[in-house]
């Protein structure tokens, strides 16, 4: 059973935290068996490939996208029935599954900077859902999550560039007064659920022995009629195909700038993310 607070906590918060969903022996099983998959190159999977001599830490273990697609290991986690009980809870309905990742993010890697990830599957009606495995225990020395709550009540923010020195990725969404980004700390075998509007990333880790790896899955709620043609093929909780569903090619849809009025953050909505991006 999915605790009352947990969905109390994912309303107003825009995430909630099943601890200990998976257990010590899954947890060993994910790390060896993903450890495996990138150290004989990724299968197929390994963003940009592998290399094992690079200095950065994110070549040697790049991300591996979308391994579901051909990997059990990794699909059997997308529709795991655990996943599916608190998805139900938190959204009232089964969801549809269309993404896996992996990552590994070894010592010294950077993080990701503060992003929402509906960015990303532009689902139209409703927006998504991540189901984040800590394989590690995750804290800020080696890069935890990094979430805003109440920021899942927000449409989708401009990003700003981010700090190259922390983050891999380029772009930044900003902070709207009044809300912080707070730290997720999280025990091997948590699993942490949260809206796609909501604001998150990580820090860098700056462990100089841990890593922080972690298995995630994206979901679309079962009312959507599109979504971005990256994410098909699209799949029930049960295992079987979806068919019917457009594909989104919006372009990232529009986006908010914030503007301090008085000291007060409003958001004014203007063009596409690209459109926005650009002009940065």
């Amino acid at each position: 059973m999915v605790p009352t607070n947990a969905l109390d906590q994912f309303t107003h918060q825009g995430y909630a935290l099943a601890k200990g969903l998976f257990s010590a022996s899954e947890v060993a099983h994910y790390i060896d068996y993903f450890m495996d998959m990138v150290h004989r190159g990724g299968d197929g999977w390994a963003e940009g490939g592998v290399d094992p001599e690079h200095s950065d830490p994110l070549k040697r273990y790049p991300r591996l996208l979308q391994p579901h697609r051909g990997d059990k290991v990794a699909f059997d986690y997308m529709v795991d029935p655990r996943v599916d009980e608190w998805l139900t809870a938190l959204l009232g309905e089964s969801p549809f599954a269309v993404q896996t990742m992996v990552y590994f993010k070894p010592p010294g890697a950077k993080g990701q900077a503060l992003h929402q990830d509906q960015r990303y599957l532009q689902v139209e009606p409703g927006t998504c859902i991540a189901a984040w495995l800590a394989l590690d225990d995750c804290d800020e020395d080696n890069g935890c999550l990094m979430v805003v709550p109440g920021s899942q009540k927000l449409p989708l923010l401009c990003p700003e560039v981010s700090d190259s020195e922390q983050s891999w990725t380029a772009d930044q969404v900003p902070i709207p007064a009044g809300l912080e980004a707070v730290p997720v700390i999280m025990k091997a075998g948590d699993v942490i659920f949260f809206n796609g509007q909501l604001i998150h990333g990580s820090g860098k880790n700056n462990s100089t022995t841990r890593f922080r790896r972690i298995i995630v899955g994206h979901y679309i709620v079962a009312e959507a009629e599109k979504v971005a043609i990256y994410y098909f093929p699209v799949f029930r909780m049960d295992g079987t195909q979806v068919t019917g569903l457009q594909a989104n090619d919006q372009q990232g849809g529009p986006c908010g700038i914030l503007r301090d009025v008085n000291g007060e953050s409003i958001i004014e909505m203007v063009g596409s993310i690209e459109e926005a991006t650009a002009a940065h």
